[in-house]
């Protein structure tokens, strides 16, 4: 992505020319790269999560809580995942304008990239299930 946006760069300012598929490779990679990048911070434990408040009711009420959490981020990333497969089937048809590659390849960013989101979110909601009230980050309060 760097390269290429060096390239229009160079192109655009010292040559007086801007090169189109320059732009377009930025675009697809910074796509890709936040999809990605977001499952990348969910194994880390980068997200802002506010659990003050859960961390004080006691621990069936933490367990019910962490439960229904997953379920309701589990079935979303779900419903974008299986949502974004037909958009990646209508890419096969539809080609970029200055790569001239099928749009699909840019829009199996979302498939691909919410599925690892929801693999990562699955695996780090699973100690926060099994194990209420302790804190799996090891951060603590202030």
């Amino acid at each position: 992505m760097a390269l290429a946006v060096m390239v229009q760069i160079v192109g655009r300012y010292v040559f007086n020319y801007s090169i189109a598929w320059s732009e377009e490779t930025a675009t697809f990679a910074q796509i890709w790269l936040a999809l990605l990048g977001a499952g990348i911070a969910m194994r880390h434990n980068q997200h802002v999560g506010v659990d003050f408040l859960i961390l004080k009711a006691p621990l069936p009420v933490q367990r019910v809580f962490s439960i229904a959490a997953f379920a309701l981020g589990a079935w979303f990333l779900g419903v974008v995942v299986v949502g974004s497969v037909s958009m990646v089937g209508i890419g096969m048809i539809v080609k970029s304008p200055a790569l001239r590659i099928p749009m699909a390849i840019p829009y199996s960013a979302l498939p691909v990239g919410f599925a690892y989101f929801l693999l990562e979110f699955a695996l780090s909601s699973l100690p926060r299930i099994l194990r209420p009230g302790h804190d799996a980050t090891g951060e603590t309060g202030i």
